[in-house]
């Protein structure tokens, strides 16, 4: 069964869109209704974009707030927040998430984003990494070589999310009045993570999320950010722009899954896809992935084939307004046949339960770093 995710990036992401003055992305009531029209409309996830506002792009609220606050007033739609590794903390991240999971009984996600552009990471302070300009002048092995170490601490950052995470047992809560025991201590573990970039000692202040492990995508265009969503991701979204393009890059995620010695539940692969249905000049419009515009048919049409061979496609409204009412109006019901069910986002989505590691065997188990024969952390 095919899932559907709606990726929202403030007012759209044509640069135009926030000219039309429609949705407005410092306005509550804004994403109030756009969250309750896509939940009503059986959308599985909605993800939303984050970062610091350079550039000219317009500022929004922060994706993890956002989340928490529209999480009672949805039902069945999974939320995923943005966590840019190179503003983030891993331990604050994994409460967030836990936090986020706990408020939408069993709904939260997170997409993982490493945040490498130079202008993103001068402004919290940070090592810089590539400016927009490299990346159209340095060959592929070259933006490889220079994006490894960002991957690579963005590999540590998801394993301590997990670790983080599991660190309280299930029934680790007993609320035992009679002998005014709270917790279960022996159900409480600290993950003793040190690593290159992270240590993390103690385990978290948040007990274990509803879904235990909340699902983690990461979006991927070459082959070692194929490795890290491999390594670190149930989802990993791709961007191909035609069903050659399209096996070509699901045959680089199955060997890029073999390189980090991924052993367990498979990577679920979806599309990111831009939708747009007329309206703003796309002569002003670029974009790392595949365009679909036309009439509500027409869309249709280039969806259906788009999605073929995929877990589930992400679309990326231009104008968040327009495009997100009438994709779910008249495109989605005729886009499968039939909506998922599941009382977690992770049922909904088809994926494994997630045991916990201090007790059991992980949904999954991979290496980034033996992709790359790098050193091991203690």
């Amino acid at each position: 069964m095919l899932n559907i995710g709606l990726s929202i990036r403030g007012a759209g992401w044509h640069p135009a869109a926030h000219d039309t003055g429609e949705f407005g992305p410092g306005r509550p009531r804004d994403w109030s209704a756009l969250a309750r029209q896509a939940d009503g409309a059986g959308v599985d996830l909605l993800s939303f974009e984050d970062g610091p506002a350079l550039d000219g792009v317009s500022a929004s609220f922060d994706s993890f707030a956002l989340a928490n606050w529209l999480a009672p007033q949805t039902a069945r739609i999974g939320l995923l927040p943005t966590a840019t590794i190179t503003a983030l903390e891993p331990f604050h991240t994994a409460t967030a998430v836990a936090t986020l999971d706990h408020t939408s009984h069993g709904r939260a996600g997170v997409r993982l984003r490493v945040g490498l552009l130079e202008a993103e990471a001068r402004a919290v302070g940070r090592q810089t990494w590539l400016s927009r300009a490299q990346f159209s002048t340095l060959s592929p092995d070259e933006i490889s070589a220079a994006t490894l170490p960002g991957f690579d601490e963005a590999w540590e950052f998801g394993q301590v999310l997990r670790l983080l995470w599991d660190s309280w047992e299930d029934d680790a809560e007993i609320r035992d009045l009679a002998t005014g025991r709270f917790i279960d201590r022996d159900k409480i573990h600290n993950p003793g993570f040190r690593g290159h970039h992270f240590s993390v000692h103690g385990a978290s202040i948040t007990p274990r999320p509803p879904q235990g492990q909340p699902p983690v995508l990461a979006l991927a265009h070459q082959r070692i950010p194929y490795e890290f969503a491999a390594a670190v991701s149930d989802i990993v979204a791709i961007t191909p722009f035609s069903g050659g393009d399209r096996e070509r890059i699901l045959v680089e995620v199955r060997e890029a899954a073999d390189r980090v010695g991924r052993e367990g539940a498979p990577i679920k692969v979806w599309g990111d896809v831009n939708v747009h249905f007329g309206r703003l000049n796309l002569d002003q419009f670029s974009s790392d992935a595949q365009l679909v515009a036309g009439s509500p048919g027409e869309v249709l049409e280039q969806l259906a084939a788009f999605s073929e061979g995929l877990d589930g496609i992400r679309v990326r409204p231009l104008d968040t307004n327009a495009d997100t009412t009438i994709f779910l109006a008249d495109v989605l019901p005729q886009l499968r046949s039939e909506v998922p069910t599941g009382r977690t986002l992770r049922d909904r989505l088809g994926l494994v339960p997630a045991p916990n590691q201090y007790v059991a065997a992980p949904a999954f188990t991979a290496d980034f770093r033996a992709a790359h024969r790098l050193e091991a952390s203690a």
